[in-house]
C-alpha cells in the first residue's frame, strides 16, 4: 500500500510554508516569494491581487493575538497545481471548519478559494467535524476514485438517480457534517432536502477526494466542499464545508 502522511511534493510544501511563514508569523516580507504579481482571490471579503492580500494581513495583525495559539488541524490534498487544505482554526473567538483550495502556478500562489462556517457545540453524529484520517493512502487509484466520484456527483446528486446511492456510499458510513447522523440513509435523506446544482471541480490524492459546489438550500445559494474518503471504491467517509454566497464581494470573481 502506497501512502503518506507528510507532504511529498513542492506545491504542498509552498502551501505550508504559506501557512506556517506568513499566515502562522505574520512575515509580509515573503509574499513576493509566494504569491504571483496576478494572484487572485475569490474569498468574498478580500480584495483580488497580491496588493489585496497585504491589505487582508494588516487587518489581521491589529486583531489580539492569542497568547499560546494552538497549531491548526490541517488535511492536505494535493492533485497536480492545486492543493486543498482542510482545517480547524479559532478566528475572532469562534472555532470554524475551513476549506482553503489554492491553484499554484510556477511554485507561487496564482490563485485561492474558500469557505468556513462556524464550528457550534450541536452534532447529530458524534465525530468531530474536521478531525479523523489524515494518511493518504493508494496514491495509485487517485484517478480511478476521482472518476468514481465524477459519475457518483453527476448521477446521484446531479440527476438525482435514488436507487444509485448503494453502488457509492458505505451503509455505515462516517460522518462529520454536523447537520447529518451517520450511516448511507441519513445521507440521502438530507439531500433530499438540498438542491445541487453544479460541481465546478473535482480533486483527489489517493483516497480522498474533494468537490466543489453550488447548492442551494431552499432558495440560498451556497459553495459546498465536500471531502470523500473512499476504501475498496466505496464512500466510507465524508466532511463538508458549506458557506453562503453574498451578494455582494470586495471583487468581482465570484466564489467559484
Amino acid at each position: 500500500m502506497d501512502s503518506r502522511i507528510e507532504p511529498f511534493n513542492s506545491n504542498t510544501t509552498v502551501v505550508l510554508d504559506f501557512y506556517n511563514k506568513v499566515l502562522g508569523l505574520g512575515d509580509t516580507s515573503l509574499i513576493d516569494d509566494i504569491l504571483t504579481n496576478e494572484y487572485i482571490q475569490h474569498s468574498p471579503t478580500v480584495k483580488t491581487g497580491k496588493d489585496g492580500f497585504i491589505e487582508f494581513m494588516s487587518f489581521l495583525k491589529q486583531l489580539p493575538q492569542p497568547k499560546n495559539p494552538v497549531k491548526p488541524f490541517m488535511r492536505l490534498i494535493s492533485d497536480e497545481n492545486f492543493v486543498a487544505v482542510h482545517l480547524s482554526i479559532k478566528f475572532m473567538g469562534q472555532q470554524k471548519a475551513v476549506l482553503d483550495l489554492y491553484r499554484l502556478k510556477d511554485g507561487l500562489l496564482a490563485e485561492h478559494w474558500d469557505a468556513s462556517e462556524d464550528i457550534t457545540g450541536f452534532s447529530a453524529n458524534p465525530n468531530p467535524v474536521v478531525e479523523g484520517t489524515t494518511t493518504i493512502e493508494n496514491i495509485n487509484s487517485t484517478e480511478e476514485n476521482k472518476n468514481i466520484i465524477h459519475k457518483y456527483t453527476k448521477h446521484v446528486l446531479l440527476d438525482k438517480s435514488s436507487d444509485l446511492w448503494v453502488d457509492y456510499i458505505s451503509t455505515n458510513l462516517i460522518q462529520h457534517n454536523p447537520k447529518i447522523e451517520n450511516g448511507r440513509e441519513a445521507l440521502i435523506q438530507y439531500y433530499k432536502k438540498i438542491d445541487v446544482k453544479k460541481v465546478y471541480r473535482i480533486l483527489g490524492e489517493g483516497n480522498f477526494v474533494v468537490t466543489q459546489s453550488e447548492v442551494f438550500f431552499e432558495t440560498v445559494p451556497f459553495v459546498v466542499y465536500d471531502i470523500y474518503r473512499l476504501k475498496d471504491k466505496i464512500i466510507t467517509e465524508h466532511w463538508s464545508v458549506s458557506q453562503k454566497i453574498p451578494k455582494e464581494m470586495a471583487h468581482l470573481n465570484g466564489m467559484f
